[in-house]
């Protein structure tokens, strides 16, 4: 990896946007340090996750699932439409595609080992410590958490993923096929804020 390649450009979130991740996550607990990106309306589409998050007043308590995945795509429009191409086969199709292309296939590789080492980075940043061994086979996968990268996992992290990653190949086949309509027409984000 180059140097400075793990870099993402994020915002910190401000109370407007944790009031949004609230209604579109559907819950209180919130483990989410920086907005990655937002919608043409202003509010969070993606976001990356902090470890360290957890709601406990334990020190070495970890949220595993930030680990994981450390970015999430929060938008409620994308993740429908995405759910909606994963109910009609296309993780599955775009895998095959990818595995029949030797070059899609590298650049894919290429993806997985960046999210490899972002989830790397991030545990180490937000946990001030390097990963500990022990949780070796949590950290070595690929997107999604795959151990095996020939085949894919979940289009939304792939899409997450593409948005910052552009080698990651799955994403953008995923994009591909909502048209790159990334916004929804309603801002229906905007009911987070008419609720409180």
């Amino acid at each position: 990896m180059k140097k400075g390649h793990m870099k993402i450009a994020s915002s910190e979130l401000s109370k407007r946007d944790i009031t949004v991740l609230k209604w579109q996550l559907k819950t209180t607990k919130i483990y989410a340090e920086r907005v990655v990106e937002k919608c043409e309306f202003g509010f969070p589409r993606i976001v990356l996750l902090n470890p360290a998050l957890t709601g406990d007043n334990d020190k070495d308590s970890v949220q595993y699932t930030a680990i994981a995945n450390p970015i999430w795509l929060t938008c409620p429009y994308l993740n429908e439409e995405i759910h909606e191409l994963e109910n009609m086969g296309y993780i599955s199709k775009i895998s095959e595609f990818i595995n029949n292309d030797i070059v899609l296939y590298r650049k894919m590789s290429s993806a997985h080992a960046h999210y490899y080492y972002l989830r790397k980075k991030n545990y180490e940043k937000s946990m001030n410590q390097k990963y500990p061994i022990e949780q070796y086979e949590t950290f070595n996968k690929g997107v999604g958490g795959i151990k095996n990268t020939s085949s894919l996992k979940c289009l939304h992290l792939q899409f997450a993923h593409y948005r910052i990653f552009k080698d990651n190949v799955a994403g953008q086949i995923t994009c591909k096929l909502l048209h790159d309509k990334v916004d929804c027409d309603e801002a229906r984000c905007r009911n987070a804020l008419e609720r409180t």
